[in-house]
């Protein structure tokens, strides 16, 4: 009988080497909640997305470390170990999404009266098996790739290229030129020269990325047509050649103005700015309003050295009435926030008892948002994305025609730059990977596993 040649390539070297088949997979929890001021929330599913496409057979296993508290007697939180499975025959595509299948749904109390946080993902390994390579030799042998995955790689891997926002737009129509704003670690940014965004098909999107240093963030606006009643995806790239002409406030938003505003107030009257743009144009376009972003150090009123504690400082005008009333909500020396109103934006007075408090002075990113709903106008005002009043007006009262920044005493306040933007109400939710979330800027149980090569 004839010798028969067996020739083996070892398994790890040259082009059979066993790796994951995927760089990363980005894992999304979902929650039932009922009850009212102590809650329950049920964990009752999870998806996965995958960073590539893999051919053939794939199977995916997740262990999911969670904390909570069981019941509102609890001293201590409990914790869970839930496991979650994704397999499948004919491979995967990158970025559709996977229901996993999960072998727990434990539940837990929160209550922020009761001071019972929310439950919380205390780590989550995973495994990767699938994707097959034909090795070359007289007689072929073809392996799996196969790879372990962790929460614990932060900032990502090297071979980690970019970063995937979801943008969940279920229940609303197509939003033409809109913004999608939400905040990013700087830890997961080693170089934000070398930053482009695209959509999930490749294009490129204009952004504009603001370094929050104060505050801990990076902020990111992009201009994003959202499809109607979708779950889409944008990307950050980590790794290009520099943002070129896309890296464009003024292509971002649908006004912009980069000249730092300083206005001071007086002893008699009050000096405001108007924002040249009719907002007129986002309820022409279909929307229900408009946001104005800013980076602002707010001006308390004060005499001299000396602070007023009930005297108003700035304020946010945004309605007017059919006899030519301004409405809008102005903040006093002892941090309360008014409805101030007047029939000149700049002898605005104090309208009754407080209706809530400014979180902060400044610097940092605020926004102030403008939207009608249910045949009322709707003021919120936001710090660092945390919302800290609204106020709400109804009757015969509009949007005003242009949005105006006002300081009655005191002052100055500053604002570095201003944005508008289109709002849409609900919003669609934009999602984080929790591990590259800044501050409130990460996504509500959004994790990524990151697979070493």
């Amino acid at each position: 009988m004839p010798d028969i040649s067996v020739k083996v390539q070892p398994l790890g070297l040259g082009e059979c080497q066993v790796k994951s088949p995927v760089t990363w997979a980005t894992i999304t929890l979902y929650w039932s909640k009922s009850g009212g001021i102590i809650q329950t929330w049920t964990l009752t599913g999870a998806s996965v997305v995958f960073s590539n496409d893999v051919h053939g057979e794939f199977n995916f296993t997740v262990q999911i470390k969670i904390q909570g508290y069981r019941s509102f007697g609890d001293s201590t939180p409990t914790t869970d170990i839930v496991k979650g499975t994704f397999s499948t025959n004919s491979g995967i595509s990158a970025g559709a999404v996977y229901r996993l299948t999960l072998n727990a749904s434990p539940n837990y109390a929160v209550s922020p009266f009761f001071n019972l946080p929310e439950p919380e993902i205390v780590n989550a390994i995973g495994t990767v098996a699938g994707g097959t390579a034909l090795c070359p030799g007289e007689i072929s042998l073809v392996s799996e790739g196969i790879g372990t995955g962790s929460t614990s790689y932060s900032p990502p891997p090297l071979n980690v290229s970019e970063i995937r926002i979801t943008v969940n737009n279920t229940g609303n129509p197509e939003l033409r030129n809109y913004v999608i704003n939400f905040t990013v670690s700087p830890s997961c940014i080693p170089d934000l020269s070398k930053v482009y965004v695209t959509d999930s098909s490749g294009k490129q999107l204009y952004f504009w990325a603001f370094n929050d240093s104060t505050n801990g963030k990076i902020w990111f606006w992009v201009n994003y047509t959202v499809p109607a009643n979708s779950v889409r995806e944008i990307m950050i790239h980590l790794n290009g050649t520099g943002t070129s002409q896309y890296f464009n406030p003024n292509r971002v938003f649908w006004y912009f103005n980069d000249i730092t505003l300083s206005i001071q107030g007086g002893l008699l009257s009050g000096n405001i700015y108007v924002l040249d743009y009719p907002v007129s144009n986002f309820l022409n376009a279909g929307y229900d309003g408009y946001a104005v972003d800013t980076n602002a150090t707010l001006g308390k009123p004060s005499l001299g050295s000396i602070v007023l504690p009930t005297w108003l400082g700035p304020y946010f005008i945004s309605v007017v009435d059919d006899a030519g009333y301004y409405y809008g909500l102005g903040a006093t020396g002892n941090d309360s926030i008014y409805v101030v109103e007047g029939s000149a934006p700049d002898r605005v007075n104090n309208g009754g008892a407080p209706v809530g408090t400014l979180p902060s002075w400044g610097p940092g990113v605020y926004s102030i948002v403008n939207y009608i709903y249910n045949a009322g106008v709707h003021t919120r005002l936001y710090f660092e994305l945390s919302e800290f009043i609204a106020g709400y007006w109804t009757g015969s009262q509009t949007l005003a025609r242009y949005f105006m920044l006002g300081q009655r005493y005191g002052g100055p306040s500053v604002y570095e730059w201003v944005g508008v933007r289109p709002i849409a109400y609900p919003a669609p939710r934009v999602i984080v990977p929790s591990d590259c979330g800044a501050s409130i800027g990460g996504g509500e149980y959004t994790f990524t596993l990151y697979f070493r090569p």
